[in-house]
């Protein structure tokens, strides 16, 4: 058996491991300088099962997810094509593999002039500026690992996010009681819904809600309530009918809304809205 050199092996060793190209976490990152309406151009590139980061220093930078969330945006972005302006689309499946919790969030806003936001937009504008043309593929891969891992950092920062278990279910209920919050006057906003909205199936959603009085459908029923009392003993509202504040609230049964209203406050609803108007009010006199 030949005797190989000490120095010789570990050159064999060393040189074939570091030649080899490291894939950027299946995201396959793209920069592109807009060159259509910021709306145009975003919603295509979604339908092509990416994720887009819309990267500007005029404004804030923007993470769209899919094409359910850009259409659920009560005003698109009509940003005009700019040469400050970047597309950095990567494929969203690998994207949640990496960040599950960014299903069922609204688009992420998030600092382009200072922390790693800034350097994500340096780093896209080196990159559609062809820095990487004559680079060998190792390390054109090696980079755009590099590009991906900034992308998760700038997307965890701007989620103020704990990588524990804990702070993620934290941080998901967060995002799902703001979603209710917002549709509390919606009739039909059910479990199943809210799941759907989210991502995430009714069973996990339950889970989250584990420990709430009556879980999901409880903590819906009790920020209907805690509303309506309010807007009962809400001077600006004394002309309103009780009925029509109960609708307001999202419930279409009165006899329903009354029994539970009654149950959680011990009185009825007149009754709250006539003590009231019974109570002494200050007149002011000295």
């Amino acid at each position: 058996m030949t005797d190989t050199p000490r120095g010789d092996l570990n050159t064999q060793r060393i040189v074939p491991l570091a030649t080899l190209a490291v894939p950027p976490r299946g995201m396959d990152p793209v920069v592109a300088r807009l060159s259509t309406a910021l709306s145009a151009a975003v919603l295509e590139t979604l339908k092509q099962d990416r994720a887009v980061l819309v990267l500007s220093r005029e404004s804030k930078g923007t993470l769209y997810l899919d094409q359910r969330q850009f259409a659920a945006l009560t005003a698109p972005p009509a940003i005009e094509p700019t040469t400050d302006v970047y597309l950095l689309s990567v494929r969203r499946p690998a994207l949640l593999r990496h960040l599950p919790m960014l299903s069922g969030l609204p688009p992420l806003k998030f600092d382009i002039d200072r922390g790693p936001g800034a350097f994500l937009l340096s780093f896209a504008c080196l990159l559609e500026d062809g820095c990487l043309e004559d680079a060998v593929p190792q390390t054109s891969q090696r980079l755009l690992q590099h590009l991906t891992d900034l992308l998760i950092t700038t997307i965890l920062d701007c989620l103020d996010l704990e990588i524990s278990v804990a702070g993620r279910r934290r941080h998901r209920q967060k995002q799902i009681r703001h979603y209710i919050e917002t549709r509390l006057h919606e009739p039909d906003l059910t479990p199943q819904r809210i799941a759907d909205a989210s991502g995430i199936s009714t069973r996990a959603l339950y889970q989250l809600f584990d420990g709430e009085t009556g879980a999901v459908a409880g903590w819906i029923l009790n920020r209907r309530l805690e509303r309506i009392h309010a807007d009962l003993t809400n001077p600006t509202h004394d002309a309103l009918p009780i009925a029509q504040i109960a609708l307001n609230h999202g419930f279409r049964n009165a006899a329903h809304f009354s029994r539970r209203f009654r149950q959680k406050f011990g009185a009825s609803p007149r009754e709250i809205r006539q003590r009231v108007l019974h109570k002494p009010h200050l007149s002011g006199r000295g």
